[in-house]
């Protein structure tokens, strides 16, 4: 398929065997570049099989130092000039640093280096590290299907013949392992690389590069431990021959150069206060002093939105209308993820760490009713006729297997048409009218409400909330004909009880100023408590990638390999390890793309939006106790708060709920009073006397 260019100095190279080597002659026996010395072997070798290894070698040095046209020639894939430049700059450059604004093919660029990498030199072993599993699966993913040339903007792609290097130890695999630990897959020239999570204490001691994909919001902590795999210095080699004679460095010389362990750093941009940041700055100082092991490369929207190929600029991936959608939608992650600017937010003082969302986050389509029919859920509403977004929050409610009550938000609804200029919300009776759409939506055929545990209002009166029970306490009928219940909250509104009697009593009404600081501080707990799970950071693809792990598959094979090492007498400290080792082989993860409807869209943004309205709201102390919660200053102008209210009082709710089945958790004792103390057998006595 390619033509491999015959080189005209063949004749030149001339072929040596070495029985031995005088430590003499070393200093003057590799002045000869021209000559090929081997140890003994069985066979002499053919002229015409040395010079196919002359012509490889050559092949393989052109190509190592020309990783962009190894790319074009064997992958058949043309990549953008600005990705170019990255993978040449940052071929062998130890610590590197991108910052990409969203749809420049970051995942992409990642992938094509590290199957270079693997290809063009042995035991490369290499890593990729994010925040969430799903991120770092997600690449790898991409990945393979990069080398299934399944890529549709990759038409005509040969990654096959990367496939044809991957090693193959299952006879059903395609040596691609999806196992619960990580995804990992290897070469036949010792190459390989594997996905890392969140897990650290797992993971110290590894020794490699590290890609860290989407890592601008990554621990400290991640960081520093994953960081330290790329530590030590490759090209570091001592020990002995086979003579028993130590290894001088003149023979050393004669050792392939190995390229240096990586830290790469990829991401769109984070706070001012993350550890990214930090790397961001430091970094670019050492590159602007004129330090190449350091590599900054900044590449934003305008970039991506007019691309060239050699110059000449082809269609982008990426529209401005996007761009200006994301802006009006939530103006702080468009800044950072399309202009690539580092934003502050509440820091130190936020009552919710970003940290502490993206360790609670997880990949899951938004979910826009009831699918089962028997989930139950709690909707949040903050009404709103001015300035101020109306927001319907959805949480579902469901138990652990600790019998604990837990939170999955699914779904925010801004009642104000998204990404259109119109800025008022919707008039109070289509507000309504929504709000009643939703509620039959999460209840599903239950009767009675049955599967919605509560609505939850803020009663405050900019936006007329105290007034919302008078638009769902009498019974209605909704588009299909069919009549409903009113719904009431009795304790607020006990005059109302005798008037609606068929009123249902699951409507909550909360006044902010009794309950803003106690549902915030809710919130707080929750939070901390890690009891309510978020969806990821949407990335404005259009789909989502989802991981499934196959228990049949996964119990099925965990039950065969521990019956092989039980067999093999492996001891007790080797068998976890060994048993791990052996699980990661397994292919026990299916992978599945769903497309979203822009339904599912508009959820993903509002929740993102609420996650960023929650990590800019601070705490302010009063000298009455009870504390007061609002935006930091800089951002009071720039944001708003309503889904990040609607989040703590679902947090309230949940907290109650909890406290609730705590008290009426019922004890159960192993044990009577009796066994408490310490008794002894009765002893029979035949005489009472003598």
């Amino acid at each position: 398929m390619w033509m491999v260019k015959k080189m005209n100095d063949v004749s030149k190279y001339k072929f040596k065997i070495l029985n031995s080597i005088d430590d003499a002659d070393l200093s003057t026996l590799f002045d000869d570049e021209y000559t090929i010395y081997c140890k003994p072997g069985i066979y002499a070798m053919s002229s015409r099989k040395l010079e196919r290894l002359i012509e490889i070698s050559k092949i393989q040095k052109y190509y190592q130092c020309n990783p962009v046209r190894f790319i074009d020639d064997f992958f058949s894939i043309e990549l953008l000039d600005a990705q170019a430049y990255i993978v040449q700059r940052t071929w062998n450059c130890p610590n590197v640093l991108v910052l990409a604004s969203r749809g420049f093919g970051k995942s992409t660029i990642i992938d094509l280096i590290l199957m270079s990498k693997d290809m063009l030199f042995c035991n490369v072993w290499s890593y990729i590290a994010s925040g969430s599993g799903s991120q770092a699966e997600e690449t790898f993913t991409k990945l393979e299907q990069i080398a299934n040339d399944n890529i549709d903007e990759m038409r005509g792609s040969t990654g096959y013949i990367f496939k044809n290097e991957v090693e193959i130890n299952n006879a059903a695999g395609d040596g691609f392992s999806h196992g619960s630990n990580g995804f990992k897959y290897s070469l036949y020239n010792g190459s390989f690389t594997q996905t890392l999570n969140s897990n650290i204490d797992r993971k110290r001691g590894k020794r490699g590069s590290v890609i860290f994909d989407e890592c601008g919001f990554l621990s400290a902590e991640m960081l520093k431990v994953y960081g330290a795999f790329a530590a030590v210095n490759k090209n570091f080699a001592s020990g002995k021959d086979r003579d028993g004679h130590s290894i001088d460095p003149v023979r050393l010389k004669t050792f392939a150069i190995n390229l240096p362990n990586q830290k790469f750093y990829i991401s769109s941009a984070s706070d001012t206060d993350t550890e990214f940041y930090r790397l961001y700055r430091e970094f670019s100082k050492k590159q602007l002093m004129g330090d190449r092991n350091y590599c900054v490369i900044q590449v934003d929207c305008e970039v991506v939105l007019k691309p060239t190929i050699r110059g000449e600029v082809v269609n982008a991936l990426l529209t401005r209308d996007t761009i200006e959608t994301e802006m009006r939608t939530n103006p702080e992650k468009a800044r950072r993820e399309y202009y690539c600017e580092f934003t502050t937010d509440a820091g130190l003082n936020a009552i919710i760490r970003r940290g502490v969302i993206a360790r609670n986050s997880e990949t899951r389509v938004p979910l826009l009713y009831n699918d089962t029919n028997k989930k139950k859920f709690i909707l949040a509403y903050d009404p709103a006729r001015q300035r101020d977004n109306s927001v319907i929050l959805v949480m579902e409610l469901y138990v652990d297997e600790h019998g604990d009550y837990k939170g999955r938000i699914v779904n925010c609804v801004n009642l104000l048409d998204v990404g259109k200029k119109r800025k008022s919300p919707m008039q109070t009776p289509d507000q309504i009218k929504y709000l009643k759409e939703l509620i039959l939506a999460y209840n599903g055929d239950a009767p009675d409400y049955e599967n919605i545990e509560a609505i939850l209002v803020d009663a405050g009166a900019g936006g007329g909330g105290q007034l919302i029970s008078d638009y769902l306490m009498e019974d209605w009928i909704d588009d299909k004909g069919n009549q409903h219940r009113g719904l009431i909250d009795k304790e607020y509104n006990a005059d109302y009880v005798g008037k609606f009697p068929n009123a249902i009593n699951k409507l909550r009404l909360l006044p902010p100023a009794q309950y803003k600081s106690i549902i915030y501080e809710a919130l707080i707990e929750m939070m901390n408590l890690d009891c309510i799970s978020f969806t990821s950071d949407y990335d404005n693809k259009g789909y989502l990638t989802l991981f499934e792990v196959d228990d049949k598959l996964y119990n099925s094979e965990r039950k065969k390999i521990s019956e092989e090492l039980q067999n093999q007498k492996v001891s007790e400290a080797e068998f976890n390890k060994k048993l791990e080792e052996e699980l990661k082989k397994s292919s026990c993860i299916k992978t599945k793309i769903v497309r979203l409807d822009p339904y599912q869209e508009i959820a993903l943004k509002n929740i993102d939006a609420m996650k960023e309205e929650m990590v800019n709201m601070v705490r302010k102390k009063r000298e009455s106790g009870k504390d007061s919660f609002e935006l930091i200053p800089e951002k009071a102008n720039k944001l708003h708060d309503d889904r990040s209210y609607c989040m703590a009082l679902c947090a309230w709710f949940l907290s109650e709920k909890r406290a609730e089945h705590i008290r009426n958790k019922k004890r159960t004792l192993d044990y009577s009073l009796i066994d408490m103390f310490k008794t002894t057998k009765a002893k029979p006595i035949d005489k009472i006397f003598g």
